[in-house]
């Protein structure tokens, strides 16, 4: 994944993430812990809101996890990917570390904070899931990936039609 080095906060360390998810245990439990976790719940409740939702995504800060350090000279970051139900390639993403489970830490030790619009505009055949394996979680495949990346500009909001 190409990285725009001002939109991309350096990764932690595993330990970092671990004391941040420790520092963090009030925020365990299902409830939203941030903006877009309170989005993500109201949209499981009613889905006329997903396009809110994406447009969230797309301004919230998220973390992805990398096995090698990304610091701010980093041109090309790989995070972790994991595969769908239907065996394609997703990048597993985090809306707070809490939400980062231990074994994913193992495999991809370093965090790296950044907005979901920079992910999705440096995603090219590749799908997204939201806290996998959490309550407050959800999927993207490609398709919807290049469909969110023509329909919405980097802040959130709805690209105009041209006439």
């Amino acid at each position: 994944m190409s990285e725009d080095n001002e939109q991309a906060k350096p990764s932690t360390g595993a330990e970092d993430i671990e004391s941040a998810r420790r520092a963090e245990s009030t925020t365990t439990s299902n409830d939203p812990a941030t903006h877009f976790e309170t989005m993500i719940r109201a949209a499981q409740n009613d889905p006329a809101l997903n396009g809110q939702v994406i447009g969230t995504f797309m301004n919230s800060e998220v973390f992805f996890l990398s096995r090698e350090k990304v610091t701010g000279e980093t041109s090309n970051a790989q995070p972790m990917l994991l595969q769908n139900a239907a065996g394609e390639p997703v990048i597993a993403l985090f809306t707070h570390v809490a939400r980062i489970p231990g074994a994913y830490i193992d495999v991809a030790p370093y965090g790296v904070q950044v907005l979901g619009g920079t992910v999705v505009r440096s995603l090219l055949d590749t799908g997204l899931v939201i806290n996998p394996g959490h309550e407050l979680c959800f999927e993207i495949d490609a398709a919807g990936v290049k469909t969110i990346r023509e329909e919405f500009n980097l802040d959130g909001t709805l690209k105009r039609p041209s006439n």
